[in-house]
């Protein structure tokens, strides 16, 4: 069975919190996280780090990087706009022609190495690339360049 408590030492003063400094120190803390224009508009761009296994001319597997940052939308819907479908791509459902928006894509959102948008054709049409390689590229592109901001839901009860 538990001891009682012992309230023998009433000589510590008990301190009860000052509700009104609390109040405030928790507003100017909510008031710190709240966005401004200035914070949203200087935002930087999203960019990821794209790791590649590429086999060399000896056999061995060579480890490459590039560096992968987005675009805008405005920037990424004009590319679009630039790049429409073929009759062939338009009758099977596409809205863009991904072999020509493919290299252009990948021209402005990898920024090392920088390649423009003729040397990214010469990569997507290579023999030496198969069109899952290619698509792998052009898929990380496409993701970072339309994928949002990590917004937690928060639900209210």
């Amino acid at each position: 069975m538990p001891k009682p408590q012992d309230d023998s030492d009433a000589s510590e003063p008990v301190v009860k919190p000052d509700l009104k400094a609390l109040e405030g120190q928790n507003a100017q803390r909510e008031a710190s996280k709240r966005a401004t224009f200035d914070m949203l508009k200087s935002k930087p761009r999203a960019e990821r780090e794209v790791l590649l296994k590429i086999p060399g001319n000896d056999g061995e597997i060579q480890e490459l990087s590039m560096l992968f940052r987005a675009i805008g939308s405005q920037d990424y819907d004009k590319l679009l706009g630039k790049n429409p479908p073929t009759l062939e791509q338009k009758a099977d459902g596409a809205a863009y022609n991904v072999n020509t928006f493919g290299p252009a894509l990948l021209s402005k959102v990898c920024i090392e190495p920088d390649m423009d948008t003729a040397q990214w054709s010469v990569i997507w049409n290579s023999p030496d690339w198969g069109r899952g390689e290619v698509m792998q590229l052009f898929l990380v592109a496409v993701e970072l360049c339309n994928k949002g901001l990590d917004i937690p839901f928060i639900g209210n009860d």
